[in-house]
């Protein structure tokens, strides 16, 4: 499994699509929310991932690398502040479970 693209996303309430190769795409990232990308600020991205990782059903799908709206958020938006390196995080982690 691999991401292959990620583009704007048409759905009103989403900021991005992620394509993967398996011929599967997710929305993820609140339109009018601000993200790790954006701001830069740790703490924030520490409070993100505080809050979503408490949630037992978010945990689940980022721990287990689950493609999912919370996986993604969780590794593109709010792991580093550069996408095309988080990308590259989550396709390495995929290559590792999905062998």
């Amino acid at each position: 499994m691999k991401i292959i693209k990620i583009e704007e996303s048409p759905k009103l309430s989403k900021n991005y699509r992620a394509f993967l190769d398996n011929n599967s795409f997710y929305d993820f990232g609140l339109d009018d929310g601000e993200c790790y990308l954006d701001h830069g600020d740790k703490k924030k991205r520490d409070n993100y991932l505080k809050r979503h990782m408490a949630n037992k059903t978010e945990f689940n799908l980022i721990t287990n690398l689950v493609p999912s709206p919370s996986l993604f958020s969780a590794y593109l938006l709010w792991n580093t502040p550069n996408l095309d390196e988080n990308i590259k995080i989550l396709n390495e982690l995929f290559k590792n479970k999905y062998k």
